[in-house]
């Protein structure tokens, strides 16, 4: 059963549109006495599908999703490595260098 707002008041303020009312807002009324329905029987075992493990989830992706986007993956994943590396190799170049600096002195 679903809770009545009620939201009429028996108070002796003015009307709301008289001007010398202030204009905030009037929160419903609670209804305290709300019980909720008791689903003391229910369980899910009527479902159609039965939940998937992951191991079945991951196998479907990749054995159906997975293939198609292999080889672009792949090759981003080659470009961001590679980007990735050349600023590493120039920084260990740029360090040796500094090492040989500041040994021959």
């Amino acid at each position: 059963m679903k809770p009545i707002l009620l939201t009429t008041y028996k108070d002796r303020r003015p009307d709301a549109f008289d001007r010398g009312v202030s204009k905030r807002r009037r929160s419903p009324i609670t209804d305290y006495s709300y019980h909720s329905v008791a689903f003391g029987g229910f369980s899910g075992r009527h479902m159609r599908n039965p939940a998937q493990s992951f191991w079945n989830i991951a196998g479907n992706y990749l054995k159906d999703e997975a293939r198609h986007d292999f080889w672009s993956e792949a090759a981003l994943f080659a470009f961001v490595t590679v980007t990735a590396a050349l600023p590493l190799m120039n920084n260990l170049h740029a360090l040796i260098e500094f090492v040989r600096a500041i040994t021959s002195h």
